[in-house]
């Protein structure tokens, strides 16, 4: 195993770990470095090495932890001022060095802090789709993927519907592109407030969007996307749109290995809808012989 791959591997633990085991994490790391700096006393200082437990504290538990991390370094700094014999000869050089190594410490923290969250709010445009602010493709085979290896694991149901808007390019072309975006928009938001907080809908890109449904058998499925077809097709027809959807649901029961292998399942179905007639649902139980479109008009 590469040095890079190790140092990733330790990167997703501790991004795993808790609040509280952080803080552990942290604080032994102080004591990792304390212990040195007061027995090194005077000839050697470690002061630089606190930046680690205190950058670890701050970027995986926020500022308040790593605030807490910096001001137990400085105490570990200090007592190895005293170790030296400064709180004897140069208590006054020694509460300065403090203060300097605390103060230092907090402008560490506050930088790394404000790092943290702008990488955070660059990860969330990476996986928003701009123009409907839902997930985007890549957010979505990423969630699809966890839930497929929990339930893989825990063998719970999960369903996937892969939906595709009919029509929808004669609305780019009647209208414009503005016209086709407002659309899309309003599809985005009608399947929003249609789905449970557990599941999960993404556009897939062009007029395609996708809708994770998390611990729905087939029969689960059909009764959620019955509700939000329902919704999405009221919706459309309150901006007098001739738009449809076709819809394409899977149900597994035997998860899949890959995320790819259920969203060509999904959009094989989607396309049976297209080719019979579109503005149906199909279902089907991955691994199963296909049903027939299921229309719920």
């Amino acid at each position: 195993m590469s040095i890079e791959r190790a140092f990733d591997r330790v990167l997703r633990a501790m991004a795993k770990l808790s609040r509280a085991q952080i803080l552990g994490v942290a604080l032994v790391g102080v004591v990792l470095v304390g212990v040195p700096d007061y027995l090194a006393g005077a000839e050697i200082s470690l002061s630089l090495f606190y930046l680690g437990p205190v950058a670890v504290a701050t970027w995986y538990a926020g500022r308040t932890t790593g605030a807490l991390i910096a001001f137990l370094s400085t105490l570990a700094a200090l007592a190895g001022d005293v170790s030296a014999g400064h709180a004897i000869l140069r208590p006054g050089i020694m509460a300065w060095d403090g203060f300097l190594h605390l103060g230092f410490m907090l402008v560490v923290v506050y930088l790394l802090d404000r790092l943290r969250a702008h990488a955070r709010i660059e990860q969330e445009l990476a996986r928003t789709d701009e123009l409907t602010g839902i997930f985007n493709r890549r957010a979505f085979l990423e969630h699809l993927q966890y839930r497929l290896d929990l339930a893989a694991r825990e063998k719970n149901p999960v369903a996937l519907a892969y939906i595709d808007l009919d029509d929808f390019k004669e609305v780019n072309d009647r209208g414009g592109h503005e016209e086709g975006d407002r659309i899309l928009k309003l599809v985005a938001s009608a399947l929003t407030q249609s789905i449970r907080r557990t599941d999960v809908v993404a556009r897939l890109g062009g007029d395609e969007f996708g809708m994770l449904i998390v611990g729905a058998d087939q029969t689960g499925a059909e009764s959620l996307l019955a509700k939000v077809r329902a919704s999405l097709l009221e919706a459309l027809a309150r901006e007098e749109s001739a738009v449809t959807c076709s819809i394409g649901c899977v149900a597994f029961r035997t998860p899949p290995a890959t995320c790819d292998v259920a969203l060509r399942a999904a959009d094989g179905l989607m396309y049976e809808v297209k080719s019979r007639g579109k503005n149906a649902v199909a279902f089907e139980v991955f691994g199963a012989r296909a049903m027939p479109p299921v229309s719920l008009t």
